[in-house]
């Protein structure tokens, strides 16, 4: 059986809220469109990909409107994602971990994203690609919400005024005025190889120890004092010493070994995952409070040398500690 192109339906609901305000009799053109009727009560099931798109692309011209895609997304926020993947991604120290647990998971958003991040001369290309049939309308209202998912991972870390230097649409079509206004500082490129956001490398590296609290959506979120957040928290003198047993931290807890386990990847994570996690925010606070050597932070968070504790600290940020403490950290102290 080929596979069915799905998306949340919660993605299509801010769309049939500008719709309905400019009087579209939204529940009829639904039907006509073959897709749920009450759609808007049920956003967590999914939906036609190819319905959804069409659906918009006859309604934006049915209605004379210039960019329904940036209509519907420009109060876009993470509120939007299930609470699975908010879950997943809220524990995720940097902006790069966020991505990279977004590209693992997009699935629970939508079945064919590609996404992904090149990097080149200080300069990270963010990609959300979908394969889509060229036959198909609606591309580019389609692209809008790609490009934002992922603008939106970011302002969770950066804050909610942060915008990239580029968004870069596959198809071609004009970015209304609107848009443009409200991302001042943003070039648009069409015709482009992949639908992207263009940042410098170090954003990928920011984390909320070095931006403050960013605009998330607290509702959906668990509460810091328990879940994976508490577990950090306990974990931390433990790995000044070495790598703490599960044992440990699940007799602590007061569940079994195995009970851990599964709670952790109820949410998303893992033992060895939670420790690289929280010793890298360990190691952030370090590089931020002192220039004690690299050497030094490594042998005080229980690395066995400089070099393992390099590659760990690149997974989460993708830049290196020293790179790290230069740009990152140089950033902040000099704003």
């Amino acid at each position: 059986m080929d596979k069915i192109s799905t998306c949340r339906a919660a993605y299509l609901i801010p769309f049939l809220d500008v719709l309905r305000d400019i009087g579209t009799p939204v529940e009829r053109e639904l039907e006509r469109a073959k897709l749920p009727a009450m759609v808007e009560e049920t956003p967590e099931e999914p939906i036609s990909k190819a319905f959804a798109v069409e659906f918009l692309a006859a309604n934006e011209k049915r209605e004379g409107i210039d960019d329904l895609g940036w209509l519907g997304v420009h109060h876009h926020s993470m509120s939007i994602f299930s609470t699975d993947l908010l879950t997943a991604l809220m524990p995720m120290p940097t902006v790069k971990a966020r991505l990279d647990r977004f590209a693992g998971l997009s699935e629970l958003e939508d079945s064919d994203v590609n996404i992904g991040i090149a990097e080149s001369d200080a300069i990270a290309e963010v990609f959300c690609d979908v394969v889509q049939p060229k036959e198909l309308k609606g591309y580019d209202i389609a692209e809008w919400v790609q490009v934002y998912v992922l603008i939106d991972i970011v302002r969770s870390i950066m804050g909610k005024g942060w915008s990239p230097d580029e968004i870069r649409f596959k198809s071609d079509f004009s970015v209304c005025d609107a848009a443009r206004e409200a991302n001042p500082n943003t070039r648009f490129l069409s015709q482009s190889v992949h639908t992207s956001i263009i940042m410098p490398s170090s954003v990928l590296a920011a984390s909320q120890l070095t931006c403050g609290a960013a605009q998330v959506p607290e509702l959906s979120i668990p509460d810091k004092r328990h879940g994976t957040e508490n577990l950090k928290r306990l974990m931390r003198p433990y790995l000044r010493e070495g790598t703490p047993k599960i044992e440990v931290l699940a007799e602590i807890m007061g569940v079994s070994p195995r009970s851990l386990q599964r709670k952790l990847k109820q949410s998303g994570s893992s033992y060895s995952e939670l420790i690289e996690t929280t010793r890298f925010e360990m190691a952030a606070e370090i590089l931020a409070a002192s220039d004690t050597p690299l050497i030094d932070v490594a042998m005080t968070l229980g690395y066995e040398n400089q070099s393992n504790f390099g590659r760990s600290f690149r997974r989460i940020s993708g830049i290196s500690p020293g790179k790290y403490r230069r740009e990152v950290i140089g950033r902040e102290r000099a704003a």
